[in-house]
Formats: C-alpha cells, sequence, structure tokens
C-alpha cells in the first residue's frame, strides 16, 4: 500500500485482498435559505477514474444536472472533500499532487485556487486560523499545525513519547482527526509497513491521543476494547461527525477486518472518553454492515446498511445493495426510508447523508437506473431533488456558508 493516500489506495486494497494479498455540525442547524447561495458538486465521468470536476451552483441543483459546465474546474482526482464555511478542501491540487488544497468560489462560478499544502493526507480544519494535518514524510508521530485562512504551517505537535516498541508502523492521525470542546482526537493505527495501516490492525482496540488545543499538550491517552480501527483515511470522508446532542460519533468501519465487528462509538458532550454504555453494533441491524456514514439528530441516527452480507473480499462492494435508514437510538429499532432505489456504497462521500438549510438528503447512485443525484427526506420517504446525467459518480455536494 502506498503511503500517498488517493482515491486509488481503497481500489488498490480491494484488488489485493481479492488476489490474497464520514460532520462537525457546529453551524446553525436551521439557517434561512438564500436564493443565491453557493453550493459546489463534486463528480468524475467514469467512477474511479480521472478526470473529475468541480462544480458550482447558485442555489441547490434541480432537475437533470450536467456537471461539466465553463465554469467547472477540472481535478485528476475526485475521491471526496470536505467544506468549512466559504472554502472547501481537496487532498490533492487539480494536477493530482497530494496535499491539502483549498478552494472558494467566485462571484462569476468558476472555482479559485486559495492555497496548498504539500504533503498533507488527513487533515482538520478547526476554525478559520486553526488547523491540522499529518504528513507523513515530516513523521508519523507528529501532527502539522496550519492556519486555513493563509494555508501556511504554522508548526507542529509531538506526539512521540506514545510509540510503542515493538510495532513495525505506528502512525497518529492518519484515519481520524476530529475536534470536540477544545479537544483534539487523533487515532493511533499500529500496524505494519507493507499495508501501512490498512486493515493491519496489530491489536483488538481502539485508541486516541486527546490533546488540549489550546496549549497543543497532550492530555491522555483513552481506548476501546474489542474493535479494530475507526475511520479509513483513504477519501475525503472523514467518518466521524457531531451529533446535535454535542456527542462526537465515531465511525470503525471493519473495511479491513472482514465486516465482522463494524460500530459507531461516541464520545459525550462535556466528556473525555468513550461513552460505554453505549454502542450502535452493525451487525445488529444487518449481517456483514460497515458503517462508515452517519448523521444524529433528535435522537435518531440515520445510517446506510447492505440487503447482504459484505464479502470479507469486497468483490460485493461496488453493487448498489445499499439503503438508508433511520435507528431510533434509544430502542435500537430501524426504519427503511422509502423512496430511493438501492444505491452504492458511500464510503468516500462525507456529504452522503447531509443537513441543508434544516433538510435531511441522501446521496444516491444507481447505474442500471441511471439515477446519480440527492434525494431530501419528507418523514420516512425521500423524493429526488436532482439528477446528474453521465456514467461517473457523484463524490460530495455541499452548500458553502
Amino acid at each position: 500500500m502506498k503511503t500517498i493516500i488517493s482515491k486509488f489506495a481503497f481500489v488498490c486494497l480491494t484488488i489485493a485482498l481479492i488476489a490474497g494479498c464520514s460532520k462537525d455540525n457546529t453551524n446553525n442547524p436551521n439557517p434561512t435559505p438564500t436564493a443565491d447561495a453557493k453550493f459546489v458538486l463534486m463528480t468524475d465521468v467514469v467512477k474511479f477514474s480521472s478526470p473529475g470536476y468541480f462544480t458550482a451552483f447558485t442555489g441547490m441543483p434541480t432537475g437533470t444536472v450536467n456537471p461539466i459546465s465553463s465554469k467547472a474546474l477540472q481535478i485528476k482526482e475526485a475521491f471526496g472533500f470536505r467544506a468549512f464555511g466559504k472554502w472547501f478542501f481537496n487532498r490533492s491540487n487539480a494536477a493530482g499532487d497530494i496535499g491539502l488544497q483549498k478552494y472558494t468560489v467566485a462571484d462569476d462560478g468558476s472555482i479559485v485556487n486559495g492555497g496548498f499544502i504539500a504533503g498533507s493526507t488527513q487533515f482538520l480544519v478547526v476554525s478559520e486560523t486553526s488547523g491540522y494535518y499529518l504528513d507523513e514524510t515530516r513523521g508519523t508521530l507528529k501532527l502539522q499545525k496550519f492556519n486555513p485562512t493563509t494555508m501556511q504551517r504554522t508548526g507542529e505537535i509531538d506526539l512521540s513519547s506514545l510509540q510503542k516498541a515493538g510495532v513495525d508502523y505506528q502512525v497518529i492521525g492518519k484515519h481520524t482527526l476530529a475536534a470536540k470542546e477544545g479537544k483534539l482526537y487523533a487515532g493511533i493505527t499500529y500496524g505494519t509497513k507493507t499495508a501501512q495501516g490498512y486493515g493491519d490492525d496489530l491489536y483488538n482496540y481502539i485508541e486516541f491521543a486527546v490533546i488540549d488545543m489550546a496549549t497543543d499538550k497532550l492530555d491522555k491517552t483513552i481506548k476501546y476494547d474489542g474493535l479494530k480501527s475507526v475511520g479509513w483515511g483513504s477519501s475525503g470522508n472523514k467518518m466521524w461527525s457531531i451529533g446535535d446532542d454535542g456527542a462526537l460519533y465515531l465511525y470503525s468501519t471493519s473495511l479491513g477486518t472482514g465486516f465482522d465487528n463494524s460500530s459507531v462509538l461516541r464520545i459525550k458532550k462535556g466528556e473525555t472518553d468513550f461513552d460505554r454504555t453505549w454502542i450502535l453494533k452493525a451487525n445488529d441491524l444487518a449481517k456483514g454492515a460497515s458503517i462508515v456514514t452517519a448523521f444524529v439528530k433528535n435522537g435518531k441516527m440515520y445510517i446506510e446498511l447492505p440487503s447482504e452480507p459484505l464479502a470479507a473480499n469486497f468483490s460485493n462492494l461496488q453493487s448498489p445493495i445499499f439503503d438508508y435508514y433511520v435507528i431510533d437510538m434509544a430502542t435500537g429499532q430501524k426504519t427503511k426510508i422509502e423512496g430511493m432505489p438501492q444505491h452504492d456504497f458511500a464510503y468516500a462521500n462525507d456529504y452522503s447523508i447531509t443537513e441543508i438549510d434544516g433538510k435531511i438528503y441522501f446521496w444516491v447512485r444507481n447505474p442500471s437506473q441511471k439515477i446519480d443525484g440527492y434525494y431530501v427526506l419528507d418523514g420516512t420517504k425521500a423524493t429526488q431533488v436532482f439528477n446528474v446525467a453521465h456514467d461517473g459518480s457523484i463524490w460530495g455536494l455541499v452548500k458553502l456558508q
């Protein structure tokens, strides 16, 4: 497995296994819709292949959408992205060089280069002036700091004190960098130089470094036994979210362990350790499932589940066998959301389930039905808002703030 994180990391791992070889929602939850709001869509022409496109829209797209407009920006790598306020970020520049690329949208709808930090892979924007990223060439046990406004590196946090003797490959922040209430949560991966942290976890527990962001000092480490890995750092999907209850929800995907134990954990509001009284186990809802995306609101969790067990060799992972469900978090009862065809796995799309102007939207791609678009929820049924007429794939839709 290459140390370079790109959209091909997931594909390469899939091939290797066959051969035997997921929002920090701190904004106003019900903002007022505006007709001139800017939306950004990421697509590619052929799924997993170059080129991709960023396209800006004035207002929510509707009807049949052409993503390749005269103002669209062609990019080499399209595998999910993230936004913060009026900015959006990709994990490579337009030419495909690995690093943190910032973009903005000009008044005429064109995409503007906002700065680039070479070498960045996993990243987190905390505020307009504070962010963190991993650059393994600077050290796998160091987190780099940067200013998102200037896109300049501003320092680093040395966590080499957490090095475990006898571990071939140890890295901090590769799969998960999350923030809640002034604390930075950085996942610690113990793996091998061969797989470099993808499905090679040495221990049957999850461990995080908890860092005070005011001082950049390590507070402690926290562990959760019985699970391997949170997140999967090959795409734009951060694989965690902040619920409207203020809790940090973390997705243990089981992507590298045969989909045997995918789960959602949480760290409650006002706390800095795992809530050991609550866990959502994917296999209790659908055997052989993997949770890589979720949205929490009003005591309900919105997720996707497969209609058949996912194969350990990933052979059916590319099939449209997924449906969206709403889970009552108090009882565990699941209810299928009607009105949408089965869809592709949402592993790279950080906005596969997203809230815009107080409404919940779902990404649905079903090639045989020529559907690749977004649906909006009304009760337990969803209706289509727009569809992209192409042979490729959407990798995310966001409303800039």
